[in-house]
């Protein structure tokens, strides 16, 4: 069972320089990552200097597009859980999470992935630059871009014989075929 989320106490942003070093010191630590082992990245040189990386990108980026802003978002986190009744191996939670992510957001995203293996039910934990380094644009993450990438999660975890978690959203849509079905059902006349 496969469930990708932001945290709640956070929302998933980061909004300084020193909570996005924190939140990468935390995901890549050492001891739940079997020492790096499940550790990657891309669009980025060398995983211990991501968060030199990623300030650089939006330096970058402030210096020749957008000026500083207030409560201005460095960094977006998710994380992506599976059951341990899926049995995978922390090398194909990894896989999930990269080819997840990079369906999601292409190949110009500067993000980091870390598998935790800590706990029995294996997680990635993905840190993603609000500051795409080939555009120099912010990210912008709606609900619908959520959703989508709950939808592409679960379609790779799926590839991988995990079992998916219905969400009610998924059971009831909203498209115009099922909102005509309720109307159908639900005359007031």
């Amino acid at each position: 069972m496969t469930v990708i989320k932001m945290p709640k106490q956070s929302n998933g942003t980061v909004h300084s320089a020193k909570d996005l070093k924190q939140l990468i010191d935390y995901v890549m630590n050492s001891e739940k990552t079997n020492d790096f082992e499940y550790v990657s990245g891309q669009n980025i040189l060398d995983i211990h200097s991501t968060c030199d990386e990623m300030l650089a990108t939006r330096t970058m980026a402030n210096a020749l597009k957008n000026k500083p802003q207030k409560n201005e978002r460095f960094g977006y986190h998710f994380v992506q859980s599976f059951s341990p009744d899926d049995h995978l191996t922390p090398e194909q939670v990894h896989e999930i999470g990269c080819k997840t992510m990079k369906e999601y957001l292409g190949n110009s995203a500067e993000f980091i992935i870390a598998t935790h293996t800590d706990k029995p039910h294996l997680h990635n934990h993905i840190v993603l630059n609000a500051t795409n380094p080939l555009t120099l644009n912010k990210f912008q993450q709606s609900k619908t871009d959520l959703e989508r990438l709950k939808e592409i999660s679960d379609k790779i975890s799926k590839e991988y014989g995990c079992k998916i978690i219905v969400r009610p959203e998924q059971k009831l849509g909203n498209s115009h075929k099922n909102y005509l079905v309720y109307l159908a059902q639900n005359s007031y006349r």
